[in-house]
């Protein structure tokens, strides 16, 4: 073929993006003396202006191994990209047809194995039926000002390296290693030529070291686009891979900027980090035994649980999930169920109203991000002993784990934090099975291989495990101690700095962070109301506002999404030093989180917080190129 790809596109729409698509494809992994790695054809510079249209793009389609089609509603609307889709379907494969989406939305329904039409704005309708299988896409709509697309751009050069990948029939990790591979051979070319002129040693001497470094430079942008690859597919290896970016940039006094936001965006971004085999046993099959099954309250919560699963219906695929915890020093229960005819799963809090001594449902759908279609089907579901959590495992390969009163608060939709953790695998497998260790602390997760060549049978069974409460920000709430507060996992208190002049909002007051040897570790001052506006650092590093928070380059870091409106009480500020942030509730809680990478690789390393997290295996040290 005489092009690698040809870009189908919307001048309107991605003339700018369109281009700078094109030239980072040519020079991604380009061999030191070629022109280019790739050969594209766009329109814009392979048409001459006397051209026959129609005829020339048509040939530039037929002479052209994959198609590209940079997906807007733009571009599903022009006449031109729905000829040219159209074009390349009745002529070529569709296994060679992939998207880059530029605007809009695509939405895939397993359930007909086609688009969702009603939903899908960024694809024309001549798609419909095109593909065997939910296409994959690469998402480039948040890629930043046209100046930044380029392969300085990291977040830009790890979208690129997956187009990249595919048209060269390589892995990405083979990509990125064969972008390394040709760096160093340009080194190893210039060195060669150094040592030529050795009667010009000061200028060799200085020529390698700028070899080394530019050596370096590029194996810590290889560790940080690989953490970057790994993010959706894997985080415990993200998260390794960034600690190591980091480690590597210190070690070589190189800056470390890049590597440690990478650093806190991974920590921070809600997905858990599964942990070594903690050698505890996990009962699967397990239902909770009440020691007084005959309470009056126990029975009357049990019937009304029976009647909700009776009312809903039995869905396709998947039998229902269910179970059911009772408080008998309250005597309250908390009811959990979720089903294939259900659009979401569904707590139920059950109690007995004290007026009318009728019983009182309260139900909360549990709508979590990144969980919906036929791949999130609840597969199964367990409440903790203590009925404070409840994991949920999925078909789409992740497990959630969520705080069960936290979904009962009236303003439950509006807080992102009841969503405890996200447990996504490193293999795709569905998740089969879910429990709590006898002591609560742990969660394993079961899931399976699927093998239909003769007669189907479960394969490869794969155990992950996770620690509870591994959450990476502190947490600090109301308790009854002599400090009146204390952190989550136990490490930290708090005292005021000044007398406190309202107790119902002394979270929000200057104070200091205590270890519990009592030494200082973080000061902050009076917190500030959240705002719409940014909060900057005084050093200038971040900023804060409902959001999350940001670098100075205005790139998201944590995401927060504090609705101010309905929750006026919440307030945030940056500690002292700006290695730390707190934002705070009027009654609780507060959460810090730290923006320092040290302090982070500490939290990573403290067994008692996060439990042993999954080192890289030596097989992953190889491919991500990792010398030990």
């Amino acid at each position: 073929m005489k092009y690698n790809a040809f870009i189908s596109y919307s001048h309107r729409q991605d003339d700018d993006l369109g281009a700078n698509l094109e030239k980072t494809l040519e020079k991604f992994a380009k061999p030191t003396f070629k022109r280019r790695a790739l050969d594209i054809f766009r329109d814009s510079n392979d048409l001459s202006a006397a051209a026959d249209l129609g005829q020339k793009i048509r040939t530039g389609i037929d002479e052209s191994e994959y198609f590209i089609f940079m997906a807007s509603p733009a571009s599903a609307q022009s006449k031109w990209c729905q000829r040219e889709v159209e074009y390349w379907r009745e002529h070529k494969s569709m296994d060679n047809f992939l998207i880059a989406l530029t605007d809009g939305e695509i939405f895939y329904d397993e359930s007909t194995s086609d688009f969702d039409w009603e939903r899908t704005t960024a694809l024309p309708k001549n798609l419909s039926g095109a593909f065997a299988g939910e296409p994959l896409y690469t998402d480039f709509r948040n890629v930043g000002a046209t100046e930044t697309q380029n392969l300085k751009n990291r977040d830009f050069e790890g979208k690129i390296v997956h187009i990249a990948a595919t048209l060269h029939k390589k892995s990405v990790g083979d990509m990125v290693g064969e972008a390394v591979r040709q760096q160093r051979r340009t080194i190893r070319l210039r060195n060669a030529a150094i040592s030529v002129l050795s009667i010009l040693l000061l200028i060799a001497i200085g020529l390698s070291i700028y070899a080394t470094r530019q050596k370096n430079k590029a194996l810590l942008s290889t560790y940080i686009a690989n953490s970057q690859a790994q993010f959706s597919i894997d985080p415990t290896k993200s998260l390794r891979l960034a600690e190591y970016a980091y480690n590597f940039a210190e070690k070589k006094d190189m800056p470390t900027k890049d590597a440690s936001e990478q650093l806190i965006k991974v920590f921070y971004s809600g997905f858990g980090f599964y942990v070594e085999n903690p050698n505890l046993e996990f009962d699967f099959q397990k239902k909770e035994k009440y020691s007084d099954q005959n309470n009056e309250y126990y029975v009357w919560y049990k019937e009304i649980a029976e009647r909700i699963n009776q009312s809903i219906p039995i869905g396709d695929y998947l039998a229902k999930k269910e179970d059911f915890y009772f408080n008998p020093s309250t005597n309250q229960a908390i009811y959990l169920i979720a089903g294939t005819a259900m659009p979401f799963p569904r707590l139920y809090f059950l109690s007995q109203d004290e007026f009318s001594n009728e019983a009182k449902i309260d139900s909360v759908d549990i709508k979590l991000e990144g969980f919906s279609g036929y791949t999130a089907y609840i597969t199964d579901l367990e409440i903790s002993s203590d009925g404070k959590y409840s994991i949920l495992g999925s078909a789409n390969s992740k497990s959630a784990l969520i705080e069960n009163e936290a979904y009962h608060h009236y303003n439950a939709n509006k807080d992102i934090f009841k969503d405890r953790t996200i447990f996504n695998t490193s293999k795709d497998y569905d998740i089969s099975n879910v429990a709590f260790n006898s002591d609560q602390n742990y969660i394993a997760t079961l899931s399976h291989g699927v093998d239909n060549s003769e007669k189907r049978r479960y394969i490869d069974s794969t155990f992950y495990y996770w620690k509870k409460e591994a959450f990476p920000y502190i947490e600090i709430k109301n308790t009854d101690n002599e400090y009146g507060n204390l952190s989550v996992d136990q490490l930290y208190y708090f005292k005021l700095d000044e007398e406190m002049m309202d107790l119902f909002s002394w979270f929000h007051y200057k104070q200091t962070i205590y270890d519990f040897n009592h030494k200082p570790i973080i000061e902050f001052p009076n917190a500030k109301g959240a705002d719409l506006t940014l909060t900057t650092s005084s050093d200038g590093r971040f900023s804060i506002n409902y959001q999350g928070i940001f670098n100075a380059e205005n790139e998201l870091l944590i995401r927060l999404d504090i609705d101010m409106i309905d929750n006026p009480g919440i307030a945030y500020c940056f500690s002292t030093d700006n290695n730390f942030v707190k934002v705070s509730y009027l009654d609780g809680p507060e959460r810090i989180f730290a923006l320092d990478p040290q302090f982070i690789i500490s939290r990573i390393y403290n067994l008692k917080v996060m439990g042993a997290i999954a080192q890289l295996n030596s097989k992953d040290k190889k491919r991500f190129l990792i010398d030990d």
